[in-house]
């Protein structure tokens, strides 16, 4: 039997008990498919860590991969927000940009099961114009612009903001990927100090005010 379609708009209807199953939903789907993965992730074993049933699974999200795509927008919600929080509070562009390398750090420490999701995600659904990787895409739009309107509002015309977003993007994914990758062998400290220095780097060299290389 095909599985019912998603539809985006229930959720702005749901009834408090309504709002509690699709958050257990979405707890058991983080739990799990941060441990097995994706595709060794059953509807039923999801059904089961949540406790509900078929029906509810599909009524909130649609299929299997329109719970993926809701897993993945409230993942990174986390990532995002964080970054968010460290970009567009008061400061000079330095301050910003390294406060978000920084708040990337402490996510890393605090949340690893998001990371490990994110991960399976990337590995297992590389291809394919899926829910799930449209949810990825916005992910990282998001992140790019909160970077580069950090840098426009307090660096107006420095030279392309685009490229120095999608440079400390790239450094913080590294350092995650390491991090899960090798967790024993990964020197978070020496890999974000690195990260910190490349952005002062760059940004010294486009000639924004105090953006000199860190000693760290």
């Amino acid at each position: 039997m095909p599985e019912p379609r998603n539809d985006p708009h229930r959720e702005r209807i749901l009834t408090p008990q309504g709002a509690s199953s699709r958050e257990r939903i979405l707890d058991a789907a983080i739990e799990l498919i941060s441990e097995r993965g994706y595709s060794a992730t059953s509807v039923d074993a999801l059904c089961r860590r949540a406790g509900i049933v078929k029906t509810a699974l599909y009524w909130h999200f649609g299929s299997k991969e329109g719970l993926l795509a809701a897993v993945i927008d409230r993942v990174a919600s986390e990532w995002i927000d964080e970054i968010e929080r460290s970009v567009y509070r008061v400061g000079e562009p330095v301050e910003r940009l390294t406060r978000a390398v920084r708040g990337m750090r402490t996510l890393v420490e605090e949340r690893p099961e998001l990371l490990r999701l994110l991960l399976a995600v990337l590995f297992e659904r590389a291809e394919g114009d899926t829910e799930s990787r449209a949810a990825l895409r916005r992910t990282f739009v998001r992140a790019r612009r909160a970077i580069v309107d950090a840098i426009e509002s307090s660096a107006p015309g420095v030279r392309e903001p685009d490229l120095i977003a999608h440079t400390i993007l790239s450094l913080m994914q590294g350092a995650l990927l390491r991090r899960l990758v090798d967790p024993e062998g990964a020197d978070l400290d020496r890999i974000f100090n690195e990260a910190e220095r490349t952005v002062r780097l760059m940004l010294a060299d486009r000639g924004i005010r105090d953006a000199s290389p860190s000693d760290t």
